[in-house]
């Protein structure tokens, strides 16, 4: 059995669903115990944290979060994650395995190489959410829940240069969270998120910003019911600096993608102002379709690939890290002893 310190710098509702799943592990009887720190230097965050009642502690200075952490959840929002690399990077100790849920991975190995040392080890992480809770967009900690990872796909995207025993400790943690661990390179990881979150993000701001340059916008601002306020909510839960950074972080894949929908769009365009009924009435058909295929697919979690897809478990978890500074302050360095 092991106990690690786990410490999550960010605590929206994935970081607290996180330490809420661990908490219920070892309530159940898990074989591992945790002691969970918390970080957030956002009030609205950190103050439902608290009242959670997961946490071991709650820290107001991410440096102090991490001081004793085999484990960091990096969780941060993408404005701040440099600044927290650098912040945190004096204070981990040796042997600490990071897990990034950044939204893209390249930036934050960047970083990893300008910040961290070679005892510090970084890999990419994006658990994918229980599709019960995927049309719910409230990021705050209150909305935390502890099968929010159930049954569902964590992508780790590892660097070239990252060791096994961290890789096989992203991969047990991953279970532990019940999730199914699967591996990405991380630039193909941020060519396909450009798809699936930023084209989202920028669509919503888009749709804003066309909205209220639009000369019925005076009149028009008072019939917002929830459509237009689901489309443009990324306004209300992302600071205009993070998507400013992240989009630039990723540019040429995400003007890629930009233009792939604007060439849909125009198609859309011409046979509207055609009127071409049937023309339409297909382009609905075949979306519609597709999309009853795909959310099928998304709940059942089943995608049709081949076993070797699937990564290789190993059921304990820092037991993998023997020889290793985590290693080392867990079991005394003895590799034969007891586990």
């Amino acid at each position: 059995m092991a106990k690690l310190t786990v410490a999550i710098l960010g605590l929206d509702r994935l970081g607290a669903s996180i330490a809420l799943r661990l908490r219920t592990y070892v309530e159940k009887g898990g074989q591992h115990r945790f002691e969970l720190i918390g970080y957030d230097s956002r009030e609205d965050f950190e103050k439902p944290a608290r009242k959670l009642k997961v946490f071991d502690k709650v820290e107001r200075k991410a440096y102090a979060a991490v001081e004793s952490a085999d484990l960091v959840i990096m969780n941060l929002p993408f404005e701040d994650l440099r600044a927290g690399y650098e912040l945190v990077a004096a204070s981990l100790r040796e042997g600490v395995v990071i897990l990034d849920t950044a939204v893209i991975k390249q930036p934050s190995l960047r970083w990893a190489a300008e910040f961290l040392n070679d005892e510090h080890h970084l890999i990419g992480f994006s658990p994918i959410v229980n599709a019960d809770y995927m049309l719910e967009h409230q990021l705050t900690p209150e909305y935390a829940a502890d099968d929010y990872f159930h049954d569902c796909r964590i992508y780790l995207t590892p660097a070239v240069n990252s060791i096994r025993e961290a890789i096989d400790l992203a991969v047990n943690f991953s279970l532990i969270l019940d999730g199914k661990p699967h591996f990405l390179d991380p630039a193909e990881h941020d060519s396909l998120t450009t798809v699936t979150e930023e084209i989202p993000q920028v669509l919503s701001v888009a749709a804003y910003s066309a909205a209220m340059k639009h000369n019925a916008w005076g009149d028009a601002q008072r019939l917002t019911n929830p459509p237009f306020n689901v489309l443009t909510r990324y306004l209300l839960t992302h600071h205009p600096d993070a998507l400013r950074d992240e989009w630039l972080a990723n540019s040429d894949s995400l003007v890629r993608a930009i233009d792939e929908f604007l060439a849909t769009l125009r198609q859309l365009r011409d046979r509207l102002a055609e009127g071409d009924e049937s023309a339409i009435e297909a382009f609905l058909i075949e979306a519609s379709d597709e999309y009853q295929e795909w959310i099928n697919k998304r709940h059942k979690g089943d995608w049709g690939e081949q076993p070797s897809a699937r990564v290789q478990y190993d059921t304990s978890i820092a037991g993998t890290l023997f020889g290793s500074a985590v290693g080392k302050r867990l079991f005394g360095g003895n590799k034969d002893g007891d586990r």
